[in-house]
């Protein structure tokens, strides 16, 4: 339980302590997992079988990274320029399910950290992530019982899961008005799978979605602050 909780204490910390929550962005995602080691986990997705699934995060930001659009030692505030946000840290909270063919149905919650970079309206991003796994085992399985006999049960199973993924976005609306389409994909470790006989079980999960805050938020406080830079000393 000690996963759950610290996850979910992170969603609480994100809300009470992070951006308003109105104007910091959620993501839906449906996503494909793959127990396949990379590159053939990356392109499992357009294979069969398909391990379908559902994902929602929500996503509060630690610091942004702003920058001149012009030159370091010029006041291009003076010049009339402004200045723009170059990238992100951030960390998200989520919650996911996916469905894998005859083998278990799988509830996850995780929490992301990473740094996404801004390239106009795209973007490109990298995180790790740590996160519990549920599984619910859709095949019955023999449990011996207290008084040597057996009986058939189907049972689930409590994981850990760590990894680290990539992705890449196109935002459709604004800074403060958040639309952004994106493709992640995340390589996981799942542990501990079976001891004797695979203790880390490698899982990809290729996702599309779309990232969107809620409410509209263009108050100055989303702004980039308007310091001036430091003008040539000669």
């Amino acid at each position: 339980m000690r996963p759950v909780l610290w996850t979910l204490a992170m969603l609480i910390q994100g809300l009470a302590f992070g951006q308003s929550w109105k104007s910091a962005p959620f993501s839906v995602g449906i996503l494909n997992n793959a127990t396949l080691l990379p590159p053939a986990s990356l392109t499992a997705v357009f294979n069969e079988p398909i391990h379908p699934g559902l994902a929602l995060t929500y996503e509060f930001g630690w610091k942004e990274t702003i920058r001149s659009p012009m030159f370091r030692n010029i006041d291009t505030h003076a010049l009339g320029g402004k200045q723009v946000y170059t990238g992100k840290l951030f960390q998200n909270a989520g919650i996911s399910w996916y469905y894998h063919r005859n083998v278990n149905h799988v509830l996850l919650l995780t929490t992301q950290g990473g740094y996404r970079r801004y390239f106009g309206k795209f973007s490109a991003e990298a995180s790790i992530h740590i996160g519990y796994m549920h599984a619910f085992l859709l095949t019955e399985q023999a449990v011996r019982q207290n008084d040597g006999t057996w009986t058939m049960k189907r049972a689930s199973r409590p994981q850990f899961v760590a990894g680290a993924g990539i992705g890449a976005g196109y935002d459709a609306g604004y800074h403060y008005n958040v639309r952004r389409i994106f493709i992640n994909y995340d390589f996981r470790m799942q542990m501990p799978f079976v001891k004797e006989y695979v203790s880390l079980l490698p899982n990809g999960i290729l996702t599309f979605g779309l990232q969107f805050t809620l409410f509209k938020n263009n108050s100055i406080q989303n702004k980039p602050k308007p310091d001036r830079l430091e003008c040539p000393t000669s």
